[in-house]
Parts: C-alpha cells; sequence; structure tokens
C-alpha cells in the first residue's frame, strides 16, 4: 500500500507541474486505481513531457545554425 500512497504523490507532483497536460481523471480518483493503473498513468505523464510543444519547437528553432 505504501508504494500506492507514493505513486499517487508522485502524480500529483507532476500535474503540479507548468507545461504538464491533465488527463481525463479527477487527482480525487486515483486512490481507487490499482497500482497497476498508477503505474501506467506515471508513465504517460513522464511521456508527454518529454513531446515538444510547437511554442517549445519555434523557440528552439531561432537557435538553430544553418
Amino acid at each position: 500500500m505504501d508504494e500506492k500512497v507514493k505513486l499517487i504523490e508522485e502524480i500529483k507532483d507532476l500535474w503540479g507541474e507548468k507545461d504538464t497536460p491533465r488527463f481525463e481523471i479527477a487527482p480525487e480518483l486515483l486512490e481507487y486505481l490499482t497500482l497497476k493503473d498508477l503505474q501506467e498513468l506515471k508513465a504517460k505523464i513522464l511521456q508527454s513531457q518529454k513531446v515538444l510543444s510547437e511554442e517549445q519547437k519555434e523557440w528552439l528553432f531561432q537557435f538553430r545554425k544553418y
């Protein structure tokens, strides 16, 4: 159970970060998910953080050398 509580807190922390997209689940419902569901949700959140937004790509593009 401790691992589940830890995962829930990690997910809530990740959701608190500025550029992390929200998923279609209320944070209050996390405690009802299984450990496997929570692990998959955390993995999706971390994966989504790796994807650059168009705004970020445009900003990075200005530093490209020709």
